[in-house]
């Protein structure tokens, strides 16, 4: 344990589950805060609770065909992979740890000024949302963005229904079928 900076941070080393050591700031210019967290991380390693998200995770693209290929309905993998084309496109070969909240931000605008739909970048975040979901939990990246993300308003892109006058019905049921009247 040793202190940094003007501030005076507490800093903590804990062996790694696979050897070597890892450094972790404390956040706190208190020392007694400082041991007590050391104490609970090297509790975790020994426990084997304590998971390191990867120091290499993989491609956007790597991941996202894993992903497509644990999705059992054919309907809903046909859907997801229109998203991941879109992702793809636009993230390149980014790993998963550099999608971040700005970049998903960046798709978000790049895609509307493409002149897609609201509702289709959402579907498309959806889908982004749900891989990183999974690969957080995989531990191949240490969070999801997506908890400052927030999804694009659709309903004011909709249609608004039409409701038919009454003589607008009269003259539809005069040249419907019989079947429809």
């Amino acid at each position: 344990m040793y202190r940094r900076g003007k501030k005076g941070i507490w800093y903590v080393s804990y062996p790694r589950p696979g050897g070597g050591h890892r450094y972790e700031s404390s956040r706190s210019t208190n020392k007694r805060f400082a041991e007590k967290l050391e104490a609970i991380r090297r509790a975790e390693v020994a426990e084997g609770r304590f998971r390191l998200p990867a120091s290499n995770p993989p491609t956007l693209e790597k991941w996202a065909t894993q992903f497509l290929d644990s999705i059992q309905h054919p309907n809903t993998r046909r859907r997801y992979a229109s998203s991941i084309r879109n992702l793809t496109t636009f993230f390149g070969e980014a790993r998963l740890s550099y999608v971040s909240v700005d970049r998903i931000e960046a798709f978000k605008q790049a895609r509307l000024k493409a002149g897609t739909g609201p509702a289709t970048v959402n579907r498309d975040l959806a889908v982004l949302r749900r891989m990183l979901k999974l690969a957080a939990r995989q531990r191949l990246i240490a969070q999801s963005p997506f908890d400052e993300v927030e999804f694009l308003e659709e309903r004011s892109q909709r249609r608004q229904p039409h409701i038919l006058t009454f003589e607008e019905q009269e003259r539809l049921l005069a040249v419907a079928s019989p079947i429809i009247r």
